[in-house]
């Protein structure tokens, strides 16, 4: 069977890129969603691991705060990346191996062009990446459960904002990445046991009349809905699959937790270049992760920059 999730980073900044996500896991078939965890309990952990044995796979909100750094998120995401891939060389490798489309925007954004002296890994040791690595795929082959499919959706400013423009609608533009990712696992993997898993989107509890909307040239039944958690069976022929929406996903299934740090790890990555980029241009510029409050404070720190440059707000400013 194929097990699925679906999760996003960056839904709420002013700047930088809304990431959507999806990992997912082939695993011997059972009558209901397996625990991954616990099949992959010799090598994965919902906690950090002090020994630095197994990797930290939880909600990236668990596994990555700027306390803390990137280092545990960064090396359970290399590995899986290595996994569902190849081992990527530099960071611009790794984002088009999850994202090729996302490389050709890239290069319209001078402050997510790749630098000369870039860092990779970003903080995680290279030889800690290979060994974990190595492990993994050690024990992937013996619990016959691996990570098959890891890929993300990174919209950039101009593309989200051209996005809410169309839809009018924040939540849209970012169900339209989930949306994506559905319909590619559906081509992909709906003649194995497929099951999606993914949060609940902008706290809706009922999904049908979007999903038949979405995917008209298949067959919609309503398992159960419940304001905690949504399930629907999509067929069409020989081919099924069960998606899920429930509260607090990324704690029920490993692929939604997995898909929650390569979007966290994606998203941050690029600010990191987006930060030195304009530290290069005003040294004394404090970073920003984005989000509202300290996004604003580092729109207004670089204004008289960015009239100098010429540079509208459209291009740099998400306009919800």
């Amino acid at each position: 069977m194929i097990i699925a999730g679906i999760d996003e980073a960056g839904y709420g900044p002013v700047l930088g890129p809304l990431v959507v996500s999806c990992c997912a896991f082939a695993t011997p078939d059972a009558d209901t969603l397996p625990c991954l965890w616990e099949r992959l309990s010799r090598m994965a952990s919902k906690s950090r691991d002090k020994r630095g044995q197994k990797l930290h796979v939880n909600d990236s909100k668990a596994v990555y705060s700027p306390s803390q750094g990137l280092k545990e998120l960064e090396r359970s995401v290399l590995c899986l990346i290595e996994q569902a891939h190849v081992k990527s060389a530099n960071l611009t490798e790794a984002i088009r191996l999850v994202d090729p489309v996302v490389i050709t925007d890239l290069a319209a954004y001078d402050w997510y062009a790749e630098e000369l002296d870039e860092r990779f890994p970003l903080q995680v040791d290279p030889a800690a990446v290979q060994i974990s690595s190595n492990a993994w795929r050690i024990e992937s082959e013996n619990s016959a459960t691996g990570c098959v499919h890891y890929a993300a959706h990174v919209m950039l400013e101009r593309q989200f904002n051209a996005m809410v423009e169309k839809t009018r609608n924040k939540a849209s533009a970012s169900f339209s990445l989930v949306a994506r990712h559905m319909d590619q696992l559906l081509k992909t993997y709906s003649d194995q046991d497929l099951w999606i898993v993914c949060d609940r989107q902008g706290g809706r509890e009922h999904y049908g009349s979007t999903l038949r909307m979405m995917f008209e040239d298949w067959s919609l039944q309503i398992e159960s809905e419940s304001p905690e958690r949504a399930e629907y069976r999509l067929s069409q022929g020989s081919r099924s699959a069960r998606i899920v929406f429930a509260e607090k996903a990324e704690s029920i299934a490993l692929p939604v937790a997995a898909a929650s740090m390569l979007a966290k790890y994606l998203r941050e990555a690029l600010m990191h270049r987006f930060n030195r980029y304009w530290q290069q241009h005003q040294s004394d510029l404090k970073p920003t992760a984005g989000y509202y409050t300290d996004g604003w404070r580092f729109i207004n720190e670089i204004e008289p920059l960015r009239g100098k440059m010429g540079l509208k707000d459209a291009d740099l400013i998400r306009s919800r």
